[in-house]
């Protein structure tokens, strides 16, 4: 189950979106919902690994993993968030 969430959230967007594209010479109000939709929603999800990078963490691939894999999350993604906002020592 949440597999088929995770694949629903990542992969019906992005072909929908591509589709309409192939499909449509033009850009509608629905890709430029779509995409106006998008790429906020991938900013707030990476903010975390993007807030890591902008700091020069040490341990940031261990953000950016648990970013990934558990970001879906709202529980990994504030864990994550914590972490990019932290001191290293």
């Amino acid at each position: 189950m949440k597999k088929l969430s995770l694949l629903a959230i990542w992969l019906v967007p992005l072909l929908t979106l591509s589709g309409c594209m192939v499909l449509s010479p033009r850009i509608g109000i629905w890709e430029i919902g779509m995409i106006l939709f998008i790429l906020p929603a991938l900013a707030l999800y990476f903010l975390p690994t993007i807030i890591a990078a902008a700091r020069h963490k040490k341990n940031m691939l261990g953000i950016v993993l648990l970013n990934v894999l558990a970001g879906w999350s709202l529980i990994g993604w504030v864990i994550a968030l914590v972490w990019a906002f932290s001191r290293d020592s």
